[in-house]
């Protein structure tokens, strides 16, 4: 755990840490793989800023399968969410990327920095 967070903690963050993640995985995967990704990613964050309420969207099981396959297994793809803001976390006991929506009623400001980070990711996404 304490490695997995020494890890989390080593990818810059925001908008050119995303930037910089989609650069690694344009160079170290082909272009049907990128596509495959690009399109994964791309439908995971326009549901999210669609539905910021919905938990279940913002958290993504590290060892799922399709997850795995169109995203986490390329390099770049799990630090992609990283940048963007998700953290290490577990649910139930099983790993998970997760986002964290903050209490919109107690940190408005705290909210709308998550919310535009999350409409910033989808924006750069679209121009890939």
């Amino acid at each position: 755990r304490e490695e997995a967070n020494r890890w989390a903690d080593s990818i810059p963050k925001g908008p050119d840490g995303v930037r910089k993640q989609l650069s690694v995985l344009r160079e170290k995967i082909d272009a049907v793989e990128h596509a495959v990704a690009i399109n994964a990613l791309h439908t995971l964050f326009s549901q999210i800023v669609s539905r910021p309420e919905e938990a279940n969207f913002r958290r993504i099981r590290r060892d799922h399968p399709r997850f795995h396959e169109d995203v986490g297994q390329h390099p770049g793809g799990q630090e992609l969410l990283i940048a963007a803001g998700f953290r290490l976390g577990a649910i139930d006991g099983v790993p998970c990327f997760i986002s964290t929506e903050p209490n919109v009623e107690k940190d408005l400001d705290g909210w709308s920095q998550w919310f535009d980070s999350l409409k910033s990711t989808l924006k750069i996404l679209d121009e890939e």
